[in-house]
């Protein structure tokens, strides 16, 4: 599988998924970015001290920027 990014000039193998879209991305394109943890506690939920890997592509990464 090659990266979905790289397919107009290029062929790069895909060494990752998006998270969000699902797109192949090579190692130039794959982005990891914090995601924080939820789980259910009793009738409320809680929040993991350590924050987990998620790796998105560049567009999803654009998306979900906080500014």
């Amino acid at each position: 599988m090659n990266c979905y990014d790289c397919v107009p000039d290029g062929d790069a193998p895909a060494v990752a998924i998006c998270r969000n879209c699902g797109a192949a991305l090579c190692e130039q394109h794959a982005l990891s970015a914090p995601q924080t943890v939820v789980r259910v506690h009793g009738v409320g939920k809680t929040t993991a001290p350590a924050m987990a890997r998620r790796i998105v592509c560049t567009v999803c990464r654009g998306a979900t920027q906080e500014e």
